[in-house]
């Protein structure tokens, strides 16, 4: 039996269907669009039809008291409930629509919620809520459906209190007209002269009580029966509407009606029933004033203030920016329901309407047929552009297997069958219907769809197992049970208990599916579960989890799990498979969604050619960004060509080039540009493996990383550190036995005195320098390459007659081995202490883990200084450093000006990012590298000075660091800023340029207006603060203060209270009249002023667009200052699409909001790193696919088979082809601009361009599809 079905609607459609819902209209019960999910539409002429023309369509004003909203739509307080009470204008219809998130979590950016009805917790709510006697209500509970979204939204309705009669008895005058002549006929003399009051005069003084009563209690005093106002108004003694005075809580006592007593310093929103009462009263009374003609209204003063609800319905629901569609309805959209049906709107945008789509499928998954029929027709009514996204969305879920409703009669037609007599036809009839259709069709795929939708129309199982019968592969068994080739197989066995539990009919075929795969893969374990029908091994449980990671307390929290994740990866990298299984299952177990971004799904299929997507890299620890760079680095082509033709790019290593090579004004040493090599030759060896491996991912070595992340000279610091605190063996040998305690002489020699000691005392200093630092080519140990830095070297001392096994070249004895052996002309050495032993792999897992600390900013200079000492310059600048390919992709130059009183001097700066923060809050791109170049005040020379930079040099490559660590005086520790930064996907950065002060655009006139806007702009923002200060205006605090003046003074016109009262000044209120007017236009001109010049900032520089910079790389840090998770968006220029590289997980962005909208999430994902392109060349820069997949040599076990299997890989980087499409753009070209227009800057002379002859034995590869595209080959690696 299924479940009931559900109601479900988007938040945008909530709002609208609550506006047209009337509890009133006498359709109602038929069709309750807040609760009742709609019948399946065929036509328009079947169609039930339970529109109301004289239904209310609201218009809702809210009611202050009663309402609490948020701070801003991304504070969200777990359990705190927000709420917009209002009453509709025109029915005075009461609603209060409240939202609850139980956690902090809320739908991500870019979508909305998704409601589902429940009515069990309707009606359980309806039963505590409290109404007035008369009063209907009715209550709706709604749950958001998204994925970890906590809202829950209740709405309630209810019916006007005053009642028709009473509004007559108010407003009609007649009714007023009778009741005044009745008072004047009882008491003609004591009303004489008394004018007639209007409806409104009487609803006012009404609304006069009620305020009073709620608001003021001095003035909430009771009135007396014989007050003229009060007879004429509601008759003699109030007699005619004692009824209603009675309902409003009023009371007669001795001739004065007592009025309520409600707590008049109750806390907002209103919790007391009397105060909700009468608040809602008020309101209701506010509403019938409005309501009355103008000519009643005229000479009244007041004016009637409402604030529509509409728009805090959507702050409170998160509709006020949801994306929208350009197109708009037409008449087909409006005679069919698809929309509604959907949830949806007809302005959401095709995202939007798909996000849907999937929600309906959810809660009503017997609709998925209708649902996708909806959302195919509102694909077609959008034009081709507008609506290609949904097209092609519905395409992809037909080939999924997915149909629509209508597609079923020609799914019947296909076999001749009546869809009409559907009823008729039997199983049997239709299965074999399709085997003779497939005895004449070539191709079974298309019968064997059409046969399954039928079967899953007519919910058979029977006839979509006859469809799936066909497994006779390994693919095909893979694609009936769900899984993919490198599923792990206790999920395959999952997959296919589910599969027989679901469908008892194809449990045969299922377990031949699970039989090809057992035997394609060799797989034991599913062999034995074929067998015996048992699983080879349990999955891990949560205990074995923690265990595994050695955390004895399951309680703690997420940085602490990740923090005991990485050190185990770190201590043991070789177990990181294991450990990531049990962070999943702990990730599983607790919902954090800060864990599970640490995981990728490795086993997930890429569905996509090899040729096509980039791979992603596999986390190895605690290596924080070294993905993010290395993804970054592989992207940009002239770099990666770099690395992978190394051999062409490398410095020789001759005495002259060491000499002179200087790198960012210093010299570099021998030990720098080994460093540097090897740390490409393992770059290399990772590029290689990125573009030829058929993986889905690679994994960095740990060596890689520690060369990333850790410079040499924090490298050599850690390691004398590492070596000091190392203790030596406390055993001494003697022939090779180890002994305890100190060693003695070696046996006597005789001594020649005539030979010199061979331990000068240069060479012992000289071994001390050596020693832990130098490698050592003479040391009796064989080091592993790379490693050789890693030892301690023991000086040694040459001989001329003795050899040894381990020296390169052996010594031919002059003499036969028989002779005798002439003893030694010196005496021996003293023999070397034992050296430390150290564990090489513990100390490169150690560097890597402190390399990770260093800040990013620290290790891309890290790698980009490597790259410079590794390879040879293209020129030498006058100051003797080297120009290269690093200097002219990354590096640019600021002219500093500094304005003081002896002049205007400057300096000339290289830098390779330029540095921006968020501290003072969200800013956009432009404002926070405004920041780096704008004016500031300086102190030089013992005197104030103002400084400010322009770009002299600007590189094609656009790096822009933001700085979110920051330190809090306070609290005496860092913190990590979360301000928004709104990014732009092109940028020009003409305003920031070097010019000369007579250039033709005014670039400096206008730098200098714009500055002095700012510092006007930021004036007025502190005296704005200072009339809004303490969340109160200025404005507000005069009349405030003036209002109780004036009450102070009528006190002694009531002579109850007339000797309490102070005789005040009365100008005192005029001049508190005047401060209040001068504020409030203070204001005014303020704000308006400040809209002024933030409109002139932001267009100032609107017409210079000669240099354009496109946004490339978004390097993104979700987490804490303590601990986080770092991945990376690239943008792919040829395609057009960003994909997301999370570690091994690389996958395409089908949102842009993720990226560029400001989430609405505590501690969202926010962007550290960004880098932007020249526009004229970023096709030349960025090329991030680069993929040449080479197969997996055979297993051999022959020593010759296995030779011969290396060379295809080890010869791919002698083909690396390298063009002048390849070599990095000049500073000239990333300056040009367009020719009719002027150069704003000029850059160094065009970078050294070399006509690259290629390899002979070069190959071109091309991509299908593509023939005239040529990819670089690669190098395996060393």
């Amino acid at each position: 039996m299924s479940l009931p079905a559900k109601l479900g609607k988007t938040a945008p459609l909530l709002i609208q269907d609550v506006l047209h819902h009337d509890p009133a209209s006498p359709t109602r019960p038929q069709f309750n669009i807040l609760k009742d999910v709609p019948p399946i539409f065929y036509d328009k002429s079947s169609y039930p039809d339970y529109s109301d023309s004289n239904a209310c369509v609201h218009r809702f004003i809210t009611k202050p008291h009663q309402s609490v909203l948020p701070a801003n739509d991304s504070q969200r307080v777990a359990g705190a409930r927000y709420q917009v009470s209002s009453v509709c204008q025109k029915c005075r219809l009461h609603l209060e629509l409240a939202v609850v998130f139980k956690t902090q979590l809320a739908c991500r950016p870019g979508t909305v919620h998704h409601f589902c009805y429940f009515p069990n917790e309707s009606a359980d709510r309806l039963k505590t809520v409290t109404r007035s006697p008369g009063q209907a209500l009715e209550v709706y509970v709604y749950s958001c459906t998204q994925t970890q979204c906590s809202a829950t939204v209740h709405l309630k309705l209810w019916t006007p209190l005053i009642k028709p009669e009473w509004v007559s008895l108010l407003t009609d005058e007649d009714i007023l007209k009778k009741r005044v002549d009745d008072a004047l006929a009882l008491e003609p003399e004591r009303l004489e002269g008394i004018g007639r009051p209007t409806p409104l005069v009487v609803l006012t003084h009404l609304k006069t009580y009620i305020d009073n009563a709620l608001y003021d209690e001095q003035r909430n005093r009771s009135i007396n029966i014989m007050n003229k106002k009060f007879t004429v108004c509601f008759g003699t003694g109030g007699e005619s509407c004692k009824e209603l005075f009675e309902y409003l809580g009023f009371k007669l006592a001795n001739d004065r009606w007592e009025p309520p007593r409600p707590n008049t310093k109750a806390l907002k929103p209103y919790t007391d029933p009397l105060n909700v009462f009468l608040d809602n009263i008020s309101f209701e009374i506010l509403v019938l004033i409005s309501q009355r003609p103008q000519h009643e209204t005229e000479g009244q003063g007041a004016s009637i203030a409402f604030t529509p609800s509409i728009s805090q319905f959507n702050q409170l629901l998160g509709t006020t920016d949801y994306p929208k569609t350009r197109a708009f309805p037409n008449n087909s959209q409006l005679k069919a329901p698809f929309y509604e049906h959907l949830g949806a709107v007809s302005d959401m945008s095709n995202e939007l309407i798909i996000e849907a789509y999937r929600q309906q499928n959810k809660i009503i998954p017997s609709r998925n047929s209708y649902y996708l029929r909806c959302l195919r027709s509102i694909g077609h009514w959008r034009d081709p552009v507008d609506g290609k996204t949904i097209n092609d969305f519905v395409e992809l879920e037909t080939t999924n297997g997915k149909y629509a409703d209508d597609d079923v009669p020609d799914s019947y037609s296909y076999f001749n069958l009546d869809y009409y007599r559907d009823f008729s036809i039997s199983d049997d009839a239709i299965i074999g219907s399709f085997y003779a259709r497939l005895e004449d069709t070539p191709n079974d795929m298309e019968p064997r769809k059409h046969l399954w939708r039928i079967g899953d129309y007519r919910k058979s199982e029977k006839i979509k197992a006859a469809a799936e019968e066909r497994v006779t592969t390994a693919e095909q068994a893979e694609v009936f049970l769900g899984v993919h080739a490198d599923t792990p197989d206790d999920f395959v066995i999952s997959m296919y208990t589910a599969k027989i539990s679901d469908s008892p009919d194809s449990k045969e075929v299922a377990k031949r599916a699970v039989r090809l795969i057992a035997d394609s893969r060799k797989s034991e374990a599913l062999q034995h579960f074929l067998k015996t029908g048992e699983a080879a091994s349990a999955q891990m449980d949560i205990g074995d989890a923690f265990r595994l990671l050695q955390i004895p307390d399951r309680s703690v929290d997420d940085a602490a799990i990740i923090a005991a994740y990485s050190v185990c990866c770190s201590e043991a990298p070789e177990q990181i498979d294991t450990y990531r299984q049990a962070l999943a299952v702990i990730a599983e177990e607790s919902g954090s969604a800060v864990i599970r971004s640490m995981l990728v799904d490795d086993s997930a299929p890429a569905n996509r050619a090899l040729l096509d997507w980039p791979v992603g890299l596999r986390n190895i620890g605690n290596t924080c960004y070294l993905n993010s760079l290395l993804q970054f680095y592989f992207t940009i082509q002239p770099f990666r060509n770099m690395v992978l033709d190394l051999d062409r790019y490398k410095t020789e290593l001759d005495e002259e080039v060491i000499r002179n090579k200087k790198v960012g004004s210093r010299k570099v040493s021998l030990l720098e540009i080994q460093r540097s090599q090897k740390f490409l030759v393992q770059l290399k060896a990772l590029f290689n493996d990125m573009i030829t491996s058929p993986d889905a991912f690679v994994t960095p070595t740990q060596e890689l990383a520690r060369l990333t992340l850790l410079s040499s000279s924090s490298e050599a610091a850690f390691r004398r550190k590492s070596l000091s605190t190392h203790k030596t063996s406390e055993l001494g040998e003697i022939n090779g036995i180890p002994i305890m305690g100190p060693v003695g002489p070696p046996a006597p020699i005789p001594e020649d005195k005539s030979t010199p000691s061979s331990s000068s005392p240069e060479k012992e200093e000289s071994a001390k320098e050596d020693a832990g630092v130098t490698p050592s080519t003479g040391a009796s140990n064989e080091l592993e390459p790379g490693n050789a830095s890693d030892q301690t070297v023991v000086p040694t001392v040459e001989t001329k007659e003795v050899t040894s096994d381990s020296s390169e070249t052996s010594i031919t004895p002059e003499h036969p081995v028989s002779e005798a052996i002439v003893a030694p002309s010196r005496p021996p050495p003293v023999p070397p202490r034992p050296a430390p032993r150290v564990d090489n792999e513990q100390l490169i897992r150690e560097e890597v883990e402190l390399g990770a600390q260093q800040d990013v900013t620290e290790v891309i200079n890290n790698v980009l200084f490597q790259a410079q000492c590794a390879i040879k310059p293209t020129k030498i600048d006058a100051d003797g450093n080297q120009i290269d390919l690093i200097m002219d992709l990354f590096y640019g130059q600021t002219k500093s000006y500094i304005t003081a009183m002896n002049g205007i001097r400057s300096k000339n700066e290289f830098w390779s990012d330029i540095k921006v923060d968020v501290a003072t809050g969200s800013r956009d791109i432009y404002s926070a590298i405004d920041g780096a170049f704008d004016r500031q005040k300086v102190h030089v020379d013992g005197a104030d000075a103002e400084q400010y930079g322009a770009i002299s040099k600007i590189p094609p490559v656009l790096q822009i660091q933001v700085q979110r660590v920051q330190f809090d005086q306070v609290k005496k520790s860092s913190f990590k800023s979360t301000h928004h930064l709104e990014l732009k996907e092109t940028i020009y950065m003409d305003r920031y340029m070097d010019v000369p002060e007579h250039d033709n655009m005014g670039l400096y006139k206008r730098r200098r207006e714009k500055w002095a806007w700012n510092d006007e702009l930021n004036g007025l923002k502190v005296r704005r603060e200072e009339l809004l200060s303490n969340n109160e205006s200025l404005p507000d605090l005069f009349q405030d203060v003036r209002d109780k003046i004036q009450d102070l003074m009528l006190m002694k016109d009531d002579p109850e209270m007339g000797d309490d009262a102070l005789d005040i000044d009365e100008g005192i209120l005029t001049h508190l009249s005047n401060l209040e007017v001068m504020t409030r236009k203070e204001l005014i001109r303020i704000d308006s002023r400040m809209e002024q010049l933030t409109h002139l900032i932001d267009h100032q520089f609107a017409d210079m667009k000669s240099l354009p910079y496109h946004l490339y790389a978004v390097f993104i840090h979700h987490g804490s200052v303590e601990f986080g998770h770092y991945y990376i968006y690239i943008f792919d220029f040829e395609k057009k699409i960003w994909r997301k590289y999370n570690d091994s997980e690389v996958t395409e962005v089908h949102s842009t909001a993720e990226i560029f909208s400001d989430r609405n999430i505590k501690n969202p994902p926010t962007p550290y790193f960004l880098v932007y392109l020249n526009d004229g060349l970023k096709e030349r820069l960025a090329k991030p696919v680069c993929r040449h997949v080479e197969e997996r040599p055979a297993r051999t076990t022959s020593a010759a088979d296995s030779s011969k299997s290396k060379p295809s890989r080890e010869r791919a980087g002698d083909r690396s082809d390298v063009e002048m499409a390849d070599l990095p753009p000049s500073y000239d070209e990333a300056q040009r601009t367009a020719p009719d227009e002027k150069v704003i800057s000029t850059g160094p002379a065009a970078m050294a361009k070399q006509k690259l002859s290629p390899s002979p034995d070069r190959k071109r590869l091309k991509r299908k599809g593509a023939e005239s595209e040529e990819h670089p080959t690669v190098a395996s690696k060393n």
